[in-house]
């Protein structure tokens, strides 16, 4: 009867959004394929709906397959992903770390506070804060506004 449900819940969802999540769960467990996560993220999807970041992450997602390079060529994705200690992590944890960024940038400077947090999280991945902001700003603009007027 799940299964059954499951695979009702697949058809009726669009494949490119649950494929695309699914696909990016897969990342981060090297264990499982990303077909084997189209469970749990068919599960996830009611969660996602019922709370405003959950929303933010699924149209975050979905701004992804329904923009036309997305489809055509899938190295643009990843190019427009964070990467290193940044990549992989909800939309909560990004919201969390910018506001302690900014926190950071309050105290001593927009150059200290980069610097600061490259420090810190660029150490496996070279430029990883710099395209983190920039990605922040590209795909979150009225987070990044609304955290703070100045960071812009």
């Amino acid at each position: 009867m799940e299964q059954l449900t499951r695979d009702k819940i697949y058809q009726t969802c669009d494949r490119r959004l649950v494929e695309l999540i699914a696909k990016h769960r897969a990342k981060w467990s090297d264990s499982e394929s990303w077909q084997e996560k189209i469970p749990t993220v068919l599960k996830s999807i009611g969660n996602l709906e019922s709370s405003k970041a959950g929303l933010e992450e699924l149209l975050g997602y979905w701004s992804q397959i329904s923009e036309p390079e997305a489809t055509s060529e899938p190295t643009k994705l990843d190019e427009k992903q964070p990467i290193g200690y940044f990549a992989n992590r909800s939309l909560d944890w990004h919201k969390s770390t910018f506001s302690k960024f900014l926190d950071r940038v309050d105290e001593v400077g927009k150059d200290k506070a980069c610097a600061s947090f490259s420090t810190r999280y660029d150490q496996q991945s070279p430029g990883a804060t710099d395209k983190w902001l920039k990605w922040i700003k590209f795909t979150h603009p009225s987070m990044h506004l609304y955290l703070h007027q100045n960071a812009a």
